[in-house]
């Protein structure tokens, strides 16, 4: 290949590199760029908290990375952490949450969903959903919430989690418990009322736990007597 021919080749390329980073976010996978817009469009339709998370379809190029509540590796540029502890106005009432919303971030390592008045999730786009895409998550954060106890069976396919923040929701531990959890390493559950043995009973098939908060529970005779 002549030197002539091989800067046309460069340049060809450089035009067709920009071409597609136009109008989206730099050096940003385009349905991560998307996947960020529909959880806006979910949490914050008013955009009063995630206001520069702006589509930028027909702007200047930006950088998806520089968004606020955002984390992303510095080499591949995927996403891998997702802030959205209290995004939500509250005043609009409970929040099913679609789960699926999160499938496309695929390299996620922390996800927070705190006080956002998340109650349940759909059926068929629930938490369960979530386990078998982001193998990577490590820190999960479901605090200040009312979730009740079923979101225990939901949580058992996240093996790679080494930190599980649960207090101030509205669970009991009566029924069921936390297992498959092996890489467990922080468990916080501050603030709840557990009525049952079954939670704590559970705790001693987490073999890697090092860190348990129980502040500010209200343990009733009966969990405390069998647990």
């Amino acid at each position: 290949m002549t030197m002539k021919k091989m800067w046309v080749w460069m340049l060809l390329t450089l035009f067709a590199l920009v071409g597609e980073w136009h109008g989206t976010c730099y050096g940003f996978l385009e349905e991560e760029r998307i996947g960020l817009l529909e959880i806006k469009s979910s949490f914050d339709p008013n955009g009063f908290t995630l206001r520069d998370w702006v589509d930028t379809s027909n702007e200047s190029i930006s950088n998806c990375c520089e968004w606020a509540r955002i984390e992303c590796d510095n080499t591949t540029r995927r996403v891998i952490q997702l802030n959205l502890w209290d995004v939500r106005d509250v005043s609009l009432g409970d929040l099913v949450l679609n789960a699926s919303l999160f499938l496309p971030f695929k390299e996620l390592r922390s996800l927070d969903l705190s006080n956002n008045a998340i109650v349940g999730c759909h059926e068929i786009q629930g938490v369960k959903v979530l386990s078998s895409r982001l193998t990577k998550l490590e820190n999960l954060d479901l605090s200040g919430n009312p979730y009740n106890d079923s979101i225990f069976s939901s949580l058992t396919g996240f093996t790679s989690l080494k930190s599980l923040d649960l207090s101030y929701n509205e669970l009991t531990g009566s029924s069921v418990g936390l297992i498959g959890l092996r890489k467990l390493e922080v468990l916080s559950l501050n603030e709840l009322t557990i009525i049952g043995s079954t939670l704590l009973q559970s705790l001693g098939a987490l073999p890697s736990l090092k860190i348990l908060s129980l502040k500010d529970n209200n343990l009733s005779s009966t969990s405390i007597s069998q647990g």
